[in-house]
């Protein structure tokens, strides 16, 4: 094409009208809201359109299960106290939001927020305010009530809520990205990583029901199961009937006052209460503050649990063993090192073995004491998966351990002839 046609063609595309706009349509009432006005649902109208949204007020003495939710400032105020630091200690004097979700799926596009609920401390009480979408017209409307938008000094709580409501409202937000303001990035405690930490191996699932019943004191009843929730929802949608939609309004009001009761429940764990607990869970803990480099808090938690003999304190041990060494007080971690071993099971036994026999070579120049040590490693690895590049090691380092056995004999069989 020559570059007069060219010229031309871009002028014919200059001349061209642009595409008539689609008119804005006004947002259409919700047909269903006398009925849902039953179950304490107001409408409420923005610039958006339409979204129902429900206020529940709870006095600063409300028990849920056995934690009481006002408890909540003295545990900050605890933070504060310390002298280490953790992910749960707050230094900022920020809004707190305890915040959960309800949707139509699990995820993908045509998965919908349908309920935000969210849980804010007042003066002399708690709030909580529970926002519905009355159909999917509405989304720009709901998640604008929601004020999020206005969340960015906020310290967001959730359950899991990290890694699935935040990304999937973040998600929900982008469809209306050229209307709504732009969704924050706020600092986020999520405590379903907090749970996994502290009683990982000691419960069988980390559901918040399960953590519900077994460390907070509190039995559902009346609620409604998850997987019922999406089709309770969109019924109601379609049909206005409301009863079903109360069961899941209450279900979200559960979640949300549980992460209340289970941040003040956490906290005390983490600070102070070193009775309540199985050992394992404060040999959890204490491994968590050695993963935060939070030495001293670690090892008060371990030393702790080291009171129990057997099975029961031999992680705790083994850790505590971990940083003795750590600091070069090599008797004290050899002595944790042998009474840990043998209770051990798996890869955490193969590597105290290790420890041993390093300890015993290294600082304590005894190549027969670590040949010993190196032996009973190589035993626990014949039963525990681990890498053959630990396998290949061991043997190196007994091939290695013979020949300074036999050299240290050898010394010693010409210093007694002299």
């Amino acid at each position: 094409m020559s570059f007069e046609n060219k010229l031309m063609q871009m002028k014919g595309m200059l001349n061209k009208k642009p595409a008539a706009r689609k008119a804005q349509t006004t947002p259409v009432r919700p047909p269903h809201e006398t009925q849902w006005k039953e179950i304490g649902l107001t409408l409420k109208e923005n610039k958006f359109g339409f979204v129902f949204e429900k206020k529940i007020a709870y006095p600063l003495d409300y028990r849920h299960g056995n934690v009481v939710l006002g408890e909540l400032d003295r545990v900050l105020q605890a933070w504060k106290n310390t002298e280490y630091d953790h992910p749960f200690k707050l230094s900022e004097e920020a809004p707190l939001v305890f915040f959960d979700t309800e949707t139509t799926g699990l995820g993908g596009t045509g998965a919908y927020i349908f309920l935000l609920g969210v849980l804010e401390r007042k003066q002399d009480s708690f709030e909580m305010t529970q926002w519905i979408m009355p159909d999917p017209s509405q989304e720009a409307a709901f998640l604008y009530e929601s004020n999020l938008w206005q969340a960015q000094d906020s310290i967001i709580f959730s359950y899991n809520g990290k890694s699935f409501d935040w990304p999937q409202l973040h998600s929900r937000w982008t469809m209306h990205r050229g209307a709504l303001p732009k969704l924050p990035d706020p600092k986020q405690i999520d405590l379903f990583h907090g749970t996994k930490r502290i009683w990982k191996n000691e419960l069988q699932r980390l559901k918040l029901s399960v953590i519900e019943e077994e460390k907070l004191g509190f039995a559902r009843s009346g609620d409604v199961p998850g997987y019922l929730i999406p089709a309770i929802y969109l019924d109601a949608v379609k049909s206005g009937f409301p009863e079903g939609l109360a069961k899941v309004l209450y279900h979200n009001e559960l979640d949300i006052l549980s992460l209340v009761s289970l941040y003040i429940r956490s906290s005390d764990l983490l600070m102070e209460d070193l009775s309540s607990e199985s050992s394992g869970a404060y040999t959890n803990i204490g491994k968590w503050y050695a993963d935060l480099k939070q030495f001293d808090q670690s090892a008060a938690y371990l030393e702790h649990v080291t009171l129990e003999r057997g099975d029961a304190g031999a992680l705790a041990r083994f850790l505590l063993a971990v940083q003795k060494k750590r600091k070069g007080e090599f008797e004290e971690a050899l002595q944790l090192f042998k009474e840990a071993a043998p209770h051990l099971r798996g890869p955490v036994e193969v590597e105290a073995w290790v420890h041993l026999a390093k300890l015993h070579e290294h600082q304590f120049k005894d190549p027969a004491q670590a040949l010993v040590m190196t032996g009973f490693a190589k035993e626990a690895a014949s039963h525990a998966k681990v890498r053959k590049s630990i396998v290949d090691d061991l043997a190196k380092r007994e091939l290695r351990l013979e020949e300074k056995k036999r050299k240290k004999a050898a010394e010693s069989t010409v210093h007694r002839t002299r």
